[in-house]
């Protein structure tokens, strides 16, 4: 074998190592920035978006009729042991899905942190985990019908 097809060759299984690599565990913790699925961790006040607008903007809401639909205004995120800073001041809605179901029931207006799926292009958060939650100060508390 000449040595040109032996360095062709050595290239070739180096490329292909590589392209294994990237479906390896231990290099998926690592996901770009732009990433339409991000695994993190996101604090933040989860709101009734109804009850904010009526008193902020004297929106219409009727969330005793209806209910209240909450969400989560970021205040930080990390993803993969780095720092999201562009998720900051996102508004994610919920998924519909059990572990959402504590936030939405008996968190409204308390500061949460949560673990869980951002769809970035949907800004939906698919909460797996309730890390911990802070009561907003007594003054400061909203109304909530546990419903």
């Amino acid at each position: 074998m000449n040595r040109g097809m032996l360095l062709a060759s050595m290239f070739g299984l180096a490329i292909a190592g590589y392209a294994f690599a990237q479906d390896h565990p231990a290099c998926a913790k690592k996901r770009p920035a732009n990433a339409k699925v991000v695994e993190a961790t996101v604090a933040g006040e989860n709101v009734c978006l109804g009850c904010t607008l009526q008193h902020q903007e004297g929106a219409a809401a009727q969330c005793g009729k209806y209910g209240h639909r909450h969400a989560l205004k970021v205040t930080s995120a990390s993803a993969y042991g780095e720092a999201r800073p562009d998720l900051e001041g996102w508004v994610l809605h919920y998924l519909d899905v059990d572990n959402a179901q504590s936030v939405v029931k008996e968190h409204h207006g308390e500061t949460v942190t949560l673990k869980g799926k951002v769809y970035t292009e949907e800004r939906v958060l698919e909460v797996t985990r309730v890390v911990g939650a802070v009561k907003p100060a007594a003054a400061a508390q909203t109304e909530h019908p546990r419903k």
